[in-house]
């Protein structure tokens, strides 16, 4: 697996070729998530980043987790819940960029929510230290290798208790 993830890999998970399971395992993570977490996504277009949110939206209880979808051209989407998702995309780097230098980071990594960043790398000197990295990788039969990374083991202990 090419690496771009900043921190040590921390787990790593192998899911079947389906969406559901890249659903499920995002639900099983939003169930975990605390109120000021940031999660930063790296992976290629078709890797199952969005589908992850979708879950993770579940899990962290989202009004309506169906209509979480790429923000690619919006930058960054507000989905209210339990815990508010932020959902913000780094595809277009330069406009995400140009957003957080605008004092955008104090808007997208606000205690008081869950933020995720899908192509997180591109962004990733604004991301704070304390993130949880996902690395989602299509592997040749259709499923997905997840690899988790962070600074602080002990920021998500419950990683070791992901199924994968």
């Amino acid at each position: 697996m090419n690496t771009t993830l900043p921190h040590p890999e921390r787990r790593r998970l192998r899911l079947p070729p389906d969406a559901a399971s890249t659903e499920e395992l995002g639900a099983a993570i939003g169930r975990r998530l605390r109120a000021g977490d940031v999660l930063a996504l790296v992976g290629e277009l078709g890797s199952g980043k969005t589908t992850l949110v979708r879950g993770l939206a579940r899990g962290l209880g989202i009004d309506d987790p169906d209509a979480v979808a790429s923000p690619t051209y919006l930058l960054v989407v507000e989905h209210a819940g339990r815990v508010p998702l932020l959902h913000a995309d780094a595809y277009l780097p330069a406009k995400l960029a140009a957003f957080l230098a605008d004092g955008g980071l104090d808007y997208l990594f606000q205690p008081g929510v869950v933020s995720v960043v899908e192509w997180a790398d591109r962004v990733a000197a604004a991301v704070p230290s304390s993130a949880l990295w996902l690395q989602l990788v299509v592997a040749p039969d259709g499923g997905r290798t997840v690899a988790l990374a962070c600074a602080r083991a002990a920021a998500f202990a419950w990683l070791g208790e992901l199924g994968g």
